[in-house]
């Protein structure tokens, strides 16, 4: 999959070039929906060269060459896709992107001056990582998940050092105990352990933020006491990326830890989205910075002052052309590019399911 550092350098690369855009809803591979993508990509493909009617004779040559090289690559998907989504990019030097993606896509093929980049940016929340924290009182694995796979990153154990007691600054006698008019053994024994936990606390917080970054989700999960802490400590340093989730443990599988990552990331993101949409909308500190609607939002884009664009599958589906004009200008103005799902979607839906938080205020 593709990175919005990857999808722009593409985007760049071929912004001059006509190309053959096309994405597949693979329906996690259903046979009869199978069979439905390739109706509507065969229709889409007629639809083109209607369009190409009164093209030049080159144009059309390229168009099929494009055809040619699509329907090779199509005929490697006879067994399925094997991923919710697939993209291809085809110029008549070849195929220049052909993966699967981790996300559903709406089914179609456009031939166009520059590629179609727009509907794969609901592909790219694949790419943020996650890290799982699974912890109890002596011992936190560390997991690392990103485009739908686990790996084991990190295991930390908690090491309490014990000082032997000392009678008179020798070695005890016989008979001799701790404890009289002081701290008991069993007294320290808490307390290296109570110290050691803290010290692993403190290694799992330093350790899981250079894997999340600046912008990767983290889920703690384990015994309820130590992920509270772990997460109260983390939260203070990533915060609204930061998730306490019940129900997973240092036995769980990697398919556990799998599924825990996929739910927390999503609620994360939900309840991200649901708090920028709010700002847009109307709940921002400083009005000024932040933009609603297609025409605000492509005011603020021709001016280059977004710093970060949102939009909806429904805005990208029932209005791709301005979808594409507002992706490729936030890419070529280095923003960040997001669409939004479920509550936050409904919401932005309201106000034409297109807005913005920017660097400076939009001149009027």
């Amino acid at each position: 999959m593709l990175s919005l550092q990857d999808l722009a350098s593409i985007s760049r690369g071929l912004r001059d070039e006509h190309v053959l855009t096309v994405y597949l809803d693979s329906g996690f591979d259903d046979p009869a929906l199978r069979t439905a993508w390739r109706e509507k990509i065969d229709r889409s493909i007629k639809n083109v060269r209607r369009h190409l009617v009164a093209a030049s004779h080159a144009e059309k040559a390229s168009f099929e060459h494009c055809v040619e090289l699509l329907n090779q690559r199509l005929s490697e998907l006879a067994g399925g896709v094997g991923a919710p989504g697939w993209v291809a990019l085809i110029t008549v030097q070849g195929v220049r992107v052909a993966e699967k993606i981790r996300a559903p896509m709406p089914t179609l093929a456009l031939w166009t001056i520059g590629a179609c980049v727009a509907p794969y940016v609901r592909a790219l929340k694949q790419e943020r990582p996650v890290v799982v924290i699974v912890a109890d009182a002596s011992t936190a694995r560390l997991y690392r998940y990103v485009r739908g796979v686990v790996e084991p990153a990190h295991i930390l154990r908690a090491r309490a050092v014990m000082e032997e007691p000392v009678h008179m600054g020798d070695a005890p006698r016989p008979g001799f105990h701790t404890g009289t008019r002081g701290t008991t053994g069993r007294d320290a024994s808490r307390l290296a352990h109570r110290v050691a936990t803290d010290r692993l606390i403190e290694e799992v917080t330093r350790r899981s933020l250079e894997m999340a970054g600046h912008d990767g989700w983290i889920i703690v999960a384990g015994i309820p006491e130590v992920g509270t802490h772990i997460a109260r400590t983390l939260d203070g340093l990533a915060s609204g990326r930061v998730l306490h989730l019940h129900g997973v443990d240092v036995h769980s599988t990697d398919a556990g830890v799998r599924a825990a990552a996929e739910r927390g990331a999503s609620q994360l993101r939900d309840e991200m989205d649901v708090r920028r949409v709010a700002e847009i909308t109307g709940a921002a500190d400083d009005p000024r910075l932040v933009t609603c609607g297609p025409a605000a939002t492509r005011r603020a884009l021709d001016c280059a002052s977004v710093r970060e664009l949102y939009l909806t599958p429904r805005f990208v589906e029932g209005h791709l052309a301005d979808a594409e004009y507002s992706v490729r200008a936030a890419i070529a103005q280095s923003a960040t590019i997001e669409e939004v799902s479920r509550v936050a979607a409904q919401r932005l839906d309201e106000f034409g399911g297109v807005g913005a938080r920017l660097r400076f205020a939009a001149r009027t």
